[in-house]
Formats: C-alpha cells, sequence, structure tokens
C-alpha cells in the first residue's frame, strides 16, 4: 500500500531523527510504527471481545439449555440484521 500522510515540519523531523536512530529509512520505520499500531487495536480488540462475552456468558442462568441458547442467539440476529428487499 502507498499513502502520502502530511506531516507537520516538527512531526516530520522527529519521525526523520527516530528512524535514523533507529537506521532505517523514514517510510520503512512509519511502515513499521503503524504495524505494530495495528496488532496492538487487534489485540486490545480481542481482549476486549473476550472481556465482553465472559460477561454474556456470567448473565445467563447456569440452567439454560442448548436449545434455548441457540433460539435467543437466533431472535436477536433478527433484531440486529437489516431487513432485506429481495426485488430486482
Amino acid at each position: 500500500m502507498h499513502l502520502t500522510i502530511d506531516l507537520s515540519e516538527q512531526n516530520a523531523a522527529a519521525l526523520e531523527a527516530q528512524a535514523r536512530v533507529a537506521n532505517m529509512p523514514p517510510e520503512r520505520y512509519l511502515a513499521q510504527i503503524v504495524a505494530q499500531a495495528l496488532e496492538r487495536q487487534r489485540q486490545t480488540n480481542a481482549e476486549n471481545l473476550g472481556k465482553h462475552l465472559d460477561y454474556m456468558a456470567s448473565q445467563v442462568d447456569p440452567e439454560t439449555t442448548s436449545e434455548e441458547m441457540e433460539a435467543a442467539h437466533q431472535e436477536a440476529l433478527t433484531h440486529v440484521r437489516p431487513r432485506r428487499n429481495w426485488r430486482p
């Protein structure tokens, strides 16, 4: 992917200095920063999803059957999915 990022002169100078210290071209250094940020975001999202699922599981009556869980899941999906109009 190629893109152009407009940075202030101060930020561009800081990025170039940090890239020099890392002995990397500024473009590669910036790509590494972005990749690391995306990975942290992915990890955070996965952790948050895990916490949310744990919370949701803690709210379910332990005597709930798999069939009741599946029915509740299908009902919830019915309410959040957009209505579709299949006319051409």
